[in-house]
């Protein structure tokens, strides 16, 4: 008995080592080896979440496969980003390359397309193992004359080329594989050429000529990222309903003086060195412009101009272009021509309608000299409360003017009103119970007055959204905002009672 047992141990341990022989002969090596000891082709083999049995077909017919297999064993400091496509988004290439399997596809048509699907990461950086690792921009693939770009949602979440999904990410010895939902492919015209073929924009590209600024969008070396408005929303500028001040038929433009204005105008909707493909509204940096003047979006996605409060980009509609992206909007923006001091300086002044009058806080900021901020102060909002709110306030705290406040307490009140951020109507408080605070000049975070049940209750508004009437919601200036509110608010470290 004892004698079969050991027979049979012997037995057990020699097959348990033809097992493990065999896996060595197959691909045993790849299975018990840690990912980050595979090569790319290898983690591709071996990855269970995603199906790349086209992508590695692709690879073998190609060469490819073989010259990153060899290279990672040969020269172990080359390291790659493989932008790994799934079965799913291989449709459309295949019918694009007239075959109905990737076996059928001509060998170096393959090829080509695959190498603009890797980069070769930079012997200075080899620490990335992944794209959170790399900044938001366009990085040369080894097809050449070809860039993939990478960019980050709100949440960080990355995408290729502004609308290729990330599915997730794996680490290999020769660098990392990012599996995305669709076969890259790169755009093959300039911007130049996207403008000056779509009937729809033909206006705005006119009007671009007119002040010569197409030959930028021809050059490939250069990216932007331009906001167009439709013929319809350029031609119809000017219609009383809108609002907006100006009538932007290219017709209208032909003086020095008009030309300048019309420069700063269009300069106004392009944004030069970078290729924004989705624009964020959960940050608070702004995007700036050719001009100068920055653009930012609030929190609802509507980009905010002096006359364009409420301009969004039209939904799913961008093209992309070698050299940078076209986000098509509604109306035209429109460049501030003064800054908060100045504009602040022009607002009315009339006791006999204290509901729209802001003689009182002028007077405050004056004596404060937090007027002389807002002269030196950039991307700013300054919430501004009519003399109404001035007189309530007053009252509460049993003072016949703003004299009678204690001078330190008065900088203080109206250092609190101003905001050290662009901020726009929708970007303030939605609710009473969903109040939203932002950093002031003071050093106190600000509850912001909610926008409903009525926006009128704490805001001053205008009937028109491209009208300038005085005192309308969100008006933008060279260097911030102005809000014209119901409310003087008080700090908590001033110990003044502040109007419910």
């Amino acid at each position: 008995m004892k004698r079969n047992s050991i027979l049979l141990n012997i037995l057990f341990l020699l097959t348990a080592g033809l097992f493990v022989q065999s896996c060595k002969r197959d691909t045993g090596e790849v299975l018990l080896q840690p990912r980050n000891e595979r090569d790319i082709v290898e983690v591709l083999q071996r990855e269970t979440k995603g199906d790349f049995t086209i992508l590695l077909e692709a690879l073998k017919v190609s060469g490819l496969e073989q010259t990153l297999m060899v290279e990672a064993g040969r020269n172990p400091d080359k390291r790659y980003i493989l932008f790994a496509p799934t079965n799913n988004g291989w449709g459309p290439t295949l019918l694009a390359l007239g075959v109905s399997s990737i076996g059928q596809a001509d060998p170096t048509s393959l090829r080509e397309l695959l190498l603009a699907h890797v980069y070769e990461i930079p012997a200075d950086a080899r620490n990335i193992d992944n794209l959170e690792k790399m900044n938001e921009g366009t990085y040369p693939t080894l097809k050449q004359g070809i860039n993939v770009d990478i960019n980050f949602d709100c949440d960080g979440i990355p995408y290729i080329n502004g609308k290729t999904k990330v599915l997730f990410q794996r680490v290999a010895k020769n660098g990392f594989v990012v599996a995305i939902e669709d076969v890259l492919n790169p755009p093959t015209k300039t911007l130049a050429e996207i403008l000056n073929s779509d009937p729809n924009v033909s206006v705005f590209y006119q009007l671009l000529q007119k002040v010569g600024r197409t030959g930028q969008f021809a050059d490939e070396k250069k990216s932007f990222t331009i906001f167009v408005p439709s013929n319809i929303g350029l031609l119809n500028s000017g219609a009383p309903s809108i609002g907006y001040p100006v009538n932007l038929n290219p017709a209208n433009f032909n003086t020095p003086a008009e030309l300048a204005f019309l420069d700063s105008v269009l300069t106004y909707h392009i944004i030069e060195g970078r290729k924004i493909y989705q624009l964020s509204v959960c940050t608070e940096v702004p995007y700036e412009t050719q001009l100068g003047q920055d653009i930012q979006l609030d929190r609802n996605g509507v980009i905010c101009g002096r006359f364009a409060d409420w301009v969004e980009v039209v939904t799913g509609n961008a093209q992309y272009a070698k050299n940078g992206v076209i986000h098509y909007i509604d109306f035209p923006l429109l460049p501030a021509t003064q800054n908060v001091k100045q504009k602040i300086n022009q607002m009315p002044e009339d006791t006999a309608l204290p509901n729209d009058s802001y003689a009182i806080a002028r007077q405050a900021l004056a004596i404060t000299g937090v007027i002389d901020d807002l002269d030196r102060l950039d991307r700013i909002t300054v919430l501004l409360p009519t003399d109404a709110a001035f007189y309530a306030f007053l009252a509460l705290n049993n003072f016949n003017s703003i004299y009678d406040i204690p001078l330190d307490k008065l900088t203080e009140i109206m250092k609190y009103h101003v905001i050290t951020r662009r901020a726009f109507i929708n970007d303030f408080s939605p609710s009473a119970t969903a109040i939203i605070r932002m950093n002031t000049l003071q050093g106190e975070k600000i509850p912001t007055l909610p926008r409903a049940p009525t926006l009128n209750t704490n805001y001053v508004a205008s009937p028109y959204f491209y009208a300038n009437p005085t005192g309308r919601i969100d008006i933008k200036m060279s260097n911030g905002n102005i809000q014209c509110i119901r409310k003087v608010m008080v700090p908590q470290e001033v110990k003044l009672k502040q109007v419910p």
